[in-house]
């Protein structure tokens, strides 16, 4: 019988007699897995309190990782390498995502001259894959970014909405922070998450960051409607027209989904 894992404090898994797995490539995994949303690089002791893995195992693997360039030093720590993120835009179904729905991020940053992003389901977590505006690096999410907070941005209490099964909150509840005091606590957020649903949007009204508010609407696939990700606007509170832009996102969720359908007819054809 085989034993269940259970969530570590940063959203990884873990065995629940506390220790790391045997092959060389659980233990790889959980250093790659260790790196959060906000770290930048973290440290040979860092990697090894996160992973559980003796540290010079650690330490040999992370060499070995640096030279297949899957990680990079940062002075006396590691970063992930790019050679993770160009792996990871090859995933055939985040690939045809991006690439349906790139033309119509680009017009919707334009036209409301604010940065929009494209973020997927990934495990426990929202995985930003495409963005673009002139000011995404500043409001935006960057690419192969993940959204930990869920509760606490538009597309992320979205996927909250419309996936509760792979996003519990029984799960979900004992990890929230409040990020801004607007933020939602847990015992309103079961019925803003009912509302999203009903109204088939979801916003962040400087719920995750104090000056910023953002809409949030479902790409869903052309076949059987299934939720495949969020297109999401973030601008200045001042200037967020919630009307305006909901509306153009849900002209620009519509031309990704007929884009798939394309693409799907003509990857069909013999």
């Amino acid at each position: 019988m085989t034993t269940a894992a259970v969530p570590r404090g940063n959203g990884e898994e873990a065995r629940p007699d506390g220790r790391s797995p045997r092959s060389v490539l659980g233990k790889v995994g959980l250093i790659l897995s260790a790196f959060g949303d906000g770290d930048l690089a973290l440290s040979l002791t860092e990697l090894t309190a996160r992973t559980g893995v003796a540290k010079a195992t650690v330490h040999r693997l992370c060499q070995e990782l640096v030279a297949c360039e899957m990680l990079e030093r940062d002075g006396s720590d590691y970063r992930l390498g790019l050679l993770l993120y160009s792996i990871g835009l090859r995933a055939p179904r985040q690939r045809t995502l991006r690439h349906a729905a790139r033309p119509a991020l680009e017009n919707l940053a334009q036209a409301l001259d604010s940065p929009v992003s494209l973020s997927v389901p990934n495990g426990s977590e929202l995985l930003c894959i495409d963005n673009a505006g002139r000011h995404r690096n500043r409001a935006g999410a960057s690419i192969g970014g993940r959204l930990l907070q869920l509760h606490s941005t538009a597309p992320g209490k979205l996927t909250l909405a419309l996936l509760p099964e792979q996003y519990p909150l029984a799960r979900l509840t004992p990890h929230m922070r409040r990020m801004t005091a607007r933020t939602l606590t847990a015992d309103r957020l079961p019925g803003e998450l009912v509302r999203i649903q009903e109204q088939g949007y979801a916003t962040d009204r400087e719920e995750h960051r104090l000056g910023y508010s953002a809409v949030a609407v479902p790409v869903r696939g052309p076949r059987d409607g299934a939720y495949l990700g969020a297109l999401s606007v973030v601008a200045p509170s001042a200037r967020q027209n919630v009307p305006r832009t909901l509306a153009a996102l849900r002209t620009a969720s519509e031309a990704v989904t007929t884009r798939l359908s394309v693409i799907e007819a003509y990857r069909a054809e013999p």
